[in-house]
């Protein structure tokens, strides 16, 4: 029985046989070319004609988040900047595949040496430059096997494209190398509803000395288990029909709602991003959203949305909750999530740097324009409608956003207590704010200085921590002496153990 930890994705559980996903192709050779730099460079445009058209014609076929990342990914594909550094190398002799395979090697380097949200897409540029030199080649690129049964699916990381092959009733559960909580296999397999593992370091060369083809994945650990003994095995196929039959047979909670044994009711709000999980949350019962996260409807444009526009899809995602609480996110940007129409500049640990409130602060037009659109959304929808802004270091910060907000007509203004220095003054923020909601996931990597991202410190961002608990319990206390609400709005929130202690807090 060999045992791995990964960081969770998607929580859950599964127990069968495994595959493994095949490896990409080997870098090519840097022997010079004997056909001459023009020839090279047709072939190397006509390489990425394919592979854009391809990833095209998957994103027709697909829907949703799965069609919004193909076709984000066949943008990346015909990048003018990683096109230029090839072409540079092709001119000093080198073969395509080669050119090709060195330049996406620059941008990897430094968007991994950007870190958090950056990081992430680095895997997606790796998995372009492999579909290009796999046409190069003429072989197939590695895909997804079709079986006759359901198996855990093993992978270095999957990109984009290999996502919207993903088919719930075939996939018992996800486990990668690489990756993190929010990489599109993450969203992806959380959307789906598919127990996912990633960063789990050396789980390929574990599934290739195992003999058992057996594996169980305990993805609300982390935990993966080769060979698992026969109590394991029978704990996790248990685990894994209870959740099952409880996602099929009961709703969210009953007409009561949650509550406590001392007859306190407890409201469960939903995690949204896009418009699809809007309906996911209303088939589940959800009292309302509890964090509407608005980035994606920033990313890959070369302009900010206008205020019609996101007048027009703020409306649609509240107008299903009227009469119901709605929590907004305002615009979450900076260098560890850069939008193109921001200048934003280089900074060496962009976790540390410009990002959520700060970021705005600096561009009035982007926080003031937001602010218009999500007041006359809650006029149109009827819904109840608080906003909050992240990244609060100061409580002048959070008297400024709170005061911003109430000058729009939105009349419950919050922050998000996600920094350590918002939690000893939460007392002074608190008094400055209507309501207070805590990020414990950057939190949690604040305070134990571990980048989230890495599997190595896993251990230090698990919501469990003392420290972190103790924060939270901090932030609590000082909600209650200036009567402003306080909730949760990290992972931490979607554990259900863990929610018995974080209500208790």
């Amino acid at each position: 029985m060999t045992t791995l930890q990964g960081i969770s994705a998607s929580t859950g559980a599964a127990l069968g046989p495994f595959h493994i996903m095949a490896a990409a192709l080997p870098k090519p050779s840097s022997m010079q070319s004997g056909s001459g730099a023009e020839f090279e460079l047709d072939n190397l445009s006509r390489a990425i004609k394919a592979v854009s058209n391809e990833l095209g014609e998957r994103a027709e076929r697909s829907e949703g988040l799965a069609q919004e990342i193909l076709y984000a990914t066949q943008e990346m594909t015909e990048d003018s900047a990683l096109f230029s550094e090839a072409e540079s190398l092709l001119a000093k002799g080198h073969t395509a595949a080669y050119s090709i395979w060195e330049a996406a090697e620059i941008f990897t380097r430094l968007l991994i040496n950007a870190g958090g949200y950056l990081a992430e897409r680095a895997s997606d540029v790796a998995n372009i430059r492999d579909r290009i030199i796999c046409v190069l080649s003429g072989v197939e690129y590695p895909e997804i096997p079709l079986l006759n049964h359901g198996f855990v699916l093993i992978a270095r990381d999957l990109s984009p494209a290999d996502t919207t092959d993903l088919k719930p009733g075939q996939i018992l559960a996800i486990v990668t190398e690489e990756g993190g909580p929010t990489s599109h296999t993450a969203i992806i397999a959380r959307t789906l509803g598919i127990p996912a593992i990633v960063a789990c370091t050396g789980v390929i060369e574990a599934a290739r000395n195992d003999v058992s083809n057996s594996v169980g994945v305990d993805a609300r650990a982390g935990v993966i288990t080769f060979n698992p003994s026969q109590e394991l095995a029978l704990e996790l196929a248990a685990l894994t029909k209870a959740i099952e039959n409880r996602r099929l047979h009961r709703p969210l909670h009953g007409a009561d709602g949650y509550q406590t044994t001392d007859g306190f009711t407890v409201p469960i709000y939903a995690n949204v991003g896009r418009f699809e999980d809007v309906n996911v949350a209303v088939e589940s019962g959800a009292d309302g959203i509890g964090l509407l996260r608005t980035e994606l409807l920033y990313l890959d444009r070369k302009t900010p949305p206008s205020l019609s526009e996101q007048q027009e899809l703020y409306t649609k995602m509240f107008t299903p909750f009227t009469s119901k609480k709605v929590v907004i996110r305002t615009l979450d940007a900076g260098a560890d999530k850069p939008m193109a129409f921001i200048n934003f500049s280089s900074e060496p640990n962009p976790a540390l740097g410009v990002r959520g409130y700060r970021t705005v602060s600096n561009h009035e037009a982007l926080l003031t324009t937001q602010l218009e659109a999500i007041a006359e959304a809650a006029k149109a929808s009827g819904a109840e409608v608080w906003v909050m802004a992240p990244m609060i270091t100061l409580p002048g910060e959070a008297q400024d956003f709170v005061d911003l907000a109430h000058g729009f007509g939105l009349k419950t203004a919050g922050v998000m207590v996600e920094v350590p220095s918002a939690v000893f003054l939460a007392d002074e923020i608190a008094k400055a704010s209507d309501f207070l909601s805590i990020g414990t996931n950057d939190l949690g990597q604040y305070l134990h200085a571990a980048d989230r991202e890495s599997a190595q410190l896993a251990h230090f961002n698990d919501p469990w921590q003392p420290a972190l608990l103790r924060a939270v319990h901090q932030v609590a206390n000082a909600g209650e002496r200036s009567n402003c609400p306080v909730g949760v709005c990290g992972e931490a929130a979607s554990d259900p153990a863990l929610a018995a202690v974080l209500i208790g807090l």
